[in-house]
């Protein structure tokens, strides 16, 4: 029997790379693939080469594996600092800021670091930094542009 292959297995690795992006189940999926071909015997080299993965995420796949089952390999923190405003939250803290701090009872005039930290603990019960809030009111064309000094 002859060889089958692709039309073109760059492509191929593009299109699966791109639908794995798109759903938590589908990198899951992926994962056990991964660990699976692992288990027959492939190198995680050669499994990451395949995918277009890194050798070490394989690694560490298999190794969620063998301590935690298939719901090691499920979609988990991808490292840095947590967010403390959830997508909700921070729609509703853009509609507070879009609006005067009048409308929110407040007597100033203007959004500020201090004021914004007081009214997110105050009404959504989450502490932020004054500086990430002076981020939030910081308008975008205060912003320097890149290469100018």
């Amino acid at each position: 029997m002859r060889k089958i292959s692709p039309p073109d297995p760059q492509a191929l690795r593009a299109l699966l790379a791109h639908t794995i992006r798109g759903s938590d189940e589908l990198r899951f999926l992926h994962r056990l693939h991964c660990v699976a071909l692992a288990g027959a015997g492939c190198s995680c080299y050669q499994i990451a080469a395949w995918f277009g993965n890194a050798p070490r995420s394989v690694e560490r796949w298999v190794h969620a594996f063998k301590r935690n089952g298939a719901q090691g390999l499920r979609q988990s923190h991808a490292g840095g600092r947590l967010r403390r405003l959830d997508a909700i939250t921070g729609a509703r803290l853009s509609a507070d800021l879009a609006q005067s701090p009048r409308a929110a009872g407040y007597a100033q005039t203007r959004w500020n670091g201090p004021l914004v930290a007081h009214h997110v603990l105050a009404r959504y019960g989450i502490s932020l930094g004054i500086r990430q809030c002076q981020r939030l009111v910081k308008p975008a064309s205060d912003s320097p542009a890149c290469g100018s000094s």
